[in-house]
């Protein structure tokens, strides 16, 4: 796992030979790939391929997705599992929604989100409703089969051409009696619009019913702030985005900690081209099992050609 970093560095320079004009094609393929790591050595893999016989755009279309999911871990054993999922992306009226629905098997798996710019009396603000359900990605998770079913709605407020605020509010209902509910703001300042630099205040807190009830990190709240810096590029129109913050964070019983974060991503043009190519790195320290050694990595690269 500790070669996502140079697997990301040799895709920022390969991928952007990759983009072809060209407005014809209606179907597309697709390949994805997600690892990540955390400091207890619990690993994750999951390798996709994907259809599309309806490809117009990143926001309209309709396919099937076939995902095998590879886990490890020191203490937890080893295991594997299909999945199969459908795709779709439209719009509808002034609303764009997008979604998968599937399963492993053994449940309903999924998510779905759907949003609109332009509404609550104000041109500017940008409204989300989410819905995601998963498997809970620890040890436990996967040999018990834990999931988790999330839902909520996230908001973009300007307040002028170089303030914004966004704010999520959510729920998060576990296998067995846990129940989370979680809040999440940003406050964004353009430090310089033309370098794409911004200065932000990034902040999360979270209440569980049940703390500590499996081994996902669970005490009864959590909260932390993470001052960041981030810079967002384009260049032929493909953008390019890095940042990085540090900050605190505590949860009860416990004193105050560093909390920190990496992420660099790359987003191939969206239309125009017959390639639509994402891929993003993210570091961060934020716990995320019952463990006391903090850190995560993830790296995701998911590449979809139209035919």
């Amino acid at each position: 796992m500790k070669l996502f970093p140079g697997l990301f560095a040799a895709l920022l320079i390969a991928t952007p030979a990759l983009a072809a004009e060209d407005d014809g094609p209606q179907q597309a393929a697709g390949f994805d790939i997600f690892g990540s790591s955390d400091a207890d050595h619990f690993q994750v893999v999951k390798t996709g391929l994907s259809y599309y016989p309806d490809y117009e755009s990143t926001q309209k279309y309709w396919g099937a997705r076939l995902e095998h999911f590879l886990f490890s871990s020191d203490t937890g054993g080893s295991g594997h599992a299909e999945r199969g999922f459908i795709n779709l992306a439209d719009s509808m009226g002034d609303w764009n929604y997008s979604g998968t629905v599937g399963t492993d098997g053994k449940t309903l798996l999924g998510a779905g989100s759907i949003f609109a710019q332009g509404m609550l009396d104000n041109a500017n603000v940008r409204q989300e409703y989410f819905l995601n359900r998963d498997l809970v990605e620890t040890p436990l998770g996967f040999n018990r089969g834990i999931y988790f079913t999330y839902f909520g709605g996230s908001y973009d407020i300007p307040l002028d051409e170089r303030n914004t605020i966004t704010a999520l509010v959510g729920a998060q209902l576990f296998s067995g009696k846990n129940y989370r509910l979680v809040g999440r703001s940003n406050y964004i300042y353009v430090l310089d619009p033309d370098l794409g630099l911004s200065l932000q205040f990034r902040a999360k807190y979270f209440w569980d019913s049940q703390p500590r009830e499996f081994d996902y990190f669970s005490p009864r709240w959590y909260m932390e702030g993470v001052p960041t810096i981030q810079m967002r590029r384009f260049y032929q129109r493909w953008q390019f985005l890095a940042a990085a913050g540090y900050g605190v964070r505590r949860n009860n019983g416990a004193a105050w900690e560093g909390a920190g974060l990496a992420q660099v991503s790359v987003i191939s043009p969206r239309f125009g081209s017959n390639w639509v190519i994402d891929a993003s790195f993210l570091y961060s320290n934020q716990p995320i099992a019952a463990s006391y050694a903090y850190t995560y990595e993830q790296a995701t690269i998911s590449l979809i050609r139209r035919f």
